[in-house]
């Protein structure tokens, strides 16, 4: 990282802290502050040291070193301070929001980066297909630039490179979209507001696409005499935990964002996150706020960059929604026969000159006819960091539950206005406890969940499949190894070039993809790819929207049966490249010894392969034919095990072909003598690369 060097000049100064936040960070005071005390300055992380003192004005930044000699950096406004460590993945390690001078990290002992804890600290870099205790970004060091340094906003910049190890640090195995991915993180501190910004940027180091599941960690500890509340929104209502209905793992998301809150300190953390590429939410327990990135494609020409946004808050005893011009608690009262909704609202980052609430509550919902009723507006205008509150009033009597959609009207300074709409469940009194009906499975009522849009490519005009070499790519999950299907490939023609992705071809925790060619210059350079027992989903949502152009424009494909296809592995049926797929959701796998038969012998795969002795399988593979094709498709069934399906042909449109093979390889040969098995048939090497090669049009 050329661009980026470490610089050590003598210690900047430090000013002299008051008492107040002195005692804070010594753990003697945690009481709220009414106002922020412009030259207050928390103690240095672990004891920093510093040569001198001075006034300063305005935002600061400093490279200061704690009692070990481990670099530090300081980053003060008049509303925060907080410090990083570069040998800690330059992990938040100490922070203070000064209106409360609650130090919300210490307690988590955040520089203890090894062990098996949770590890505090704000924003730690993870990738999901490491194991978060051994992974190689754990404790690791990040060069750092100053790049700001105030009076009016500071800044610094970090930098690392991954080796792309799977599972642990030096496993042995390393993931090609992982490889020389570069992670470069800002940290921006600018005077007078609230928040802090941590800009994300994710570039490739070579030539090759990377795809990471990027996974952000925070640990912290706002109260320590109670839980702290983890909230996060879903099309559920909020999911919060410490409750009886929460969980850790949030999949239904609906927003992008999470919130930590201490609902007797009146204290929290909101995070604002991008939630087109969420993949989910997860909170272990009340101890760590995350969440995880998915479709994060990083190529050389198209560099990734997100933004999150870092909001302390007072005041709120929760959040029921956030977004980039306010933060929201939401409290359903009832009084005398009427509901009131009372609003709490704080500012955000971006400023509004005034926000209109107009509320919408939708009742009688275990009735077949819900009924609707439009409550007065209330309006907010110079929202700030101090709660203010708004009620109003729906004279009616209603009972529980409660769905409560909130339009929000926000006139920016300009004179343009935009809409923000949020929707609220209200459980109250309603004896299920939760959105949920009798029946334990369904929902009382579903909240608005958006469409995410994600950045997908598409390939140039003139881009097409190159066959004037035979280049073929596999996705390779268990057993193919069994069934000889890289021997075949190879073998298929001499100047037959196989590269291969590994997987166990079923999603598990801590396990990734060793390569894929998600960059269409590359991926147009193989005839055929080949997925072989792999839920299709492996390759994860821009994964599928890449393949499914590679199909459209004349890319071949053989996809392998097995457990993991055609969805005993559950996948996303929506996804429209299953619309490519001749076969519905859901697969049986039975024992049930079957001889090949009935080969079309004229067809092209066929050629030079001895029939005269056709092979057993002591498993077959039951799968259903979708009941609509789409117009012109054509399938034909090549081969037979049994009464079974064993190799098809399908073409679901012009020049598109998709072979498919339920070659499976259980049972043991010893227990069938006379019975032999596909993978060592003689004729089987030779079918196979014809159907690779027929898949590739070569044949």
């Amino acid at each position: 990282m050329n661009h980026l060097t470490r610089t050590r000049p003598a210690a900047l100064p430090i000013v002299a802290l008051v008492a107040a936040l002195l005692a804070c960070l010594c753990g003697e005071a945690r009481a709220q502050a009414p106002a922020p005390t412009p030259t207050a300055s928390p103690a240095p992380a672990g004891g920093a040291r510093t040569t001198r003192k001075t006034e300063r004005q305005g935002a600061f930044i400093a490279e200061i070193e704690d009692d070990e000699s481990d670099p530090v950096i300081t980053m003060e406004t008049d509303w925060i301070a907080m410090r990083l460590y570069p040998q800690a993945a330059s992990t938040v390690v100490r922070f203070v929001f000064r209106p409360t001078q609650n130090e919300i990290l210490e307690p988590t002992m955040p520089k203890n980066m090894a062990s098996d804890g949770p590890g505090g600290g704000l924003l730690q870099d993870n990738v999901w297909e490491q194991d978060w205790r051994f992974q190689e970004l754990r404790g690791k060091y990040y060069d750092y630039k100053i790049t700001k340094s105030g009076p009016e906003e500071v800044q610094v910049v970090f930098e690392t490179k991954l080796d792309g190890w799977l599972m642990t640090k030096n496993s042995g195995i390393k993931s090609r979209l992982l490889e020389n991915l570069i992670i470069r993180r800002t940290v921006t501190l600018k005077q007078g507001t609230p928040y802090f910004l941590f800009d994300l940027d994710f570039a490739t180091g070579d030539d090759d696409a990377k795809l990471p599941l990027y996974w952000c960690h925070n640990g912290a500890r706002i109260n320590l005499a109670a839980p702290d509340h983890m909230l996060r929104p879903s099309d559920l209502g909020i999911n919060r935990l410490p409750t009886p209905t929460g969980s850790d793992f949030v999949y239904n998301f609906n927003h992008g964002w999470s919130a930590e809150v201490s609902p007797e300190r009146k204290e929290g953390v909101v995070f604002l996150m991008d939630y087109d590429y969420l993949s989910f939410l997860y909170n272990c327990g009340v101890t760590t706020s995350e969440w995880v990135y998915d479709n994060l494609l990083v190529t050389k020409r198209r560099p990734v960059h997100s933004r999150i946004y870092v909001l302390p808050t007072m005041g709120l005893e929760k959040v029921d929604h956030a977004t980039e011009h306010f933060i929201c608690q939401l409290k359903p009262i009832r009084a005398d026969g009427r509901l009131r909704l009372q609003y709490k609202v704080v500012s955000s980052y971006e400023k509004a000159r005034k926000i209109t609430f107009v509320p919408e509550v939708e009742f009688n919902l275990l009735d077949a006819q819900h009924r609707k009723e439009t409550l007065a507006p209330v309006e907010f205008t110079d929202l700030s960091i101090e709660p203010t509150t708004r009620e109003t009033t729906l004279n009616l009597a209603t009972s529980d539950p409660l769905k409560i959609r909130t339009t929000a009207f926000i006139d920016l300074a300009d004179g343009k206005q935009i809409t923000r709409t949020f929707d609220y469940f209200h459980v109250g009194d309603y004896a299920m406890g939760a959105n949920i009906t009798r029946d334990l499975k369904s929902p009382v009522a579903l909240l608005e969940r958006a469409k995410q849009n994600p950045y997908f490519p598409v390939p140039e005009a003139d881009q097409k499949i190159d066959r004037d070499q035979f280049n073929v790519f596999a996705i390779l999950g268990n057993h193919s190894r069994v069934l000889k299907l890289e021997d075949a490939i190879r073998a298929a023609r001499p100047d037959a070039k196989l590269d291969v992705g590994y997987h166990p071809g079923f999603f598990v925790s801590q396990t990734g993809l060793t390569d894929f060619p998600y960059d269409y210059d590359r991926l147009f350079k193989y005839r055929a790819l080949v997925l072989n027992n792999s839920v299709m989903d492996i390759v994860r949502g821009v994964g599928l929207f890449i393949l499914q152009n590679y199909i459209q424009h004349g890319g071949g494909l053989v996809l392998g049966g097995g457990e993991n296809t055609f969805g005993l592995t559950s996948y996303n049926d929506d996804n429209p490249i299953y619309k490519l797929i001749p076969y519905a959701p859901g697969t049986t796998i039975v024992q049930q010894p079957s001889r090949l038969n009935s080969p079309a012998t004229d067809h092209p795969i066929f050629q030079g392969v001895d029939l005269s002795d056709l092979p057993w399988q002591q498993y077959v593979q039951k799968v259903t034919p979708r009941k609509e094709l789409p117009a012109g498709a054509k399938l034909r069934v090549l081969l037979k095990a049994g009464d079974e399906p064993l190799v098809v042909e399908y073409n679901p449109g012009e020049g598109q072909r998709i072979m498919i093979v339920l070659a499976l390889p259980f049972g043991d040969p010893a227990q069938h003598p006379g019975q032999t098995p596909l993978q060592d048939w003689p004729g089987w090497k030779k079918l196979y690369g014809n159907i690779v090669r027929y898949a590739g049009h070569d044949l």
